[in-house]
């Protein structure tokens, strides 16, 4: 299945632009293990079956296809706002082998228009490397249910103004921040970011 979803990622790379990542020992590093980082998060191990769970601006697939791999209970929708990412989502998920994920054309803005069944109704949003903070959490808030879960995963620049910003926008949209966790894949990589946010 791996083997497949690389060859499929390489493949379509030439001409959609998805990732710098070519070799197979990066994508599985920097890719599959980074994003299976998020499932340190305990919202991760009691995700109920039949809620659905968002990965926003997934473009390449990733965390949301090997955290729905990972968590197959919960149905995933790989969301992504331009349409031929989306249209990638879409047939990288027939190759993962789970029947509840599917690729969609969406921006997390505009679900109430464009995907009434996904509006308010998420458990679990998460969000790799789409833009700042404070971006993310306007495009997850339509999404997610009360008391559903945001999981950003940031890069180490999160630190400082963005980190101000996406707290003071959490707090106007009435988010929680859960909690603030660092992570490294290998000793002497940089060091991540994953904050987890409730929505009140």
């Amino acid at each position: 299945m791996l083997e497949a979803l690389f060859g499929h990622l390489v493949g379509v790379n030439r001409w959609l632009n998805l990732t710098r990542i070519a070799g197979a020992r990066d994508y599985l590093k920097l890719h599959v293990l980074d994003s299976l980082t998020l499932t340190r998060d305990a919202r991760l191990a009691r995700l109920a079956a039949g809620t659905p769970c968002v990965d926003l601006g997934s473009g390449g697939g990733y965390p949301g296809l090997p955290l729905a791999r990972w968590r197959p209970q919960a149905p995933w929708v790989l969301a992504d706002a331009r349409r031929k990412k989306a249209e990638f989502l879409a047939a990288a998920a027939t190759l993962l082998g789970v029947p509840a994920v599917r690729g969609r054309h969406l921006r997390g803005g505009r679900t109430q228009q464009e995907a009434p069944e996904l509006f308010r109704q998420c458990q679990l949003v998460v969000s790799r490397a789409m833009g700042p903070g404070a971006e993310v959490l306007a495009e997850a808030e339509p999404l997610l249910r009360r008391h559903g879960h945001l999981l950003l995963a940031k890069g180490p620049a999160f630190a400082g103004e963005e980190r101000t910003a996406t707290l003071a926008t959490a707090e106007r949209l009435r988010f929680r921040l859960v909690h603030e966790h660092r992570v490294q894949l290998d000793a002497g990589d940089p060091e991540r970011v994953i904050i987890a946010f409730e929505r009140l």
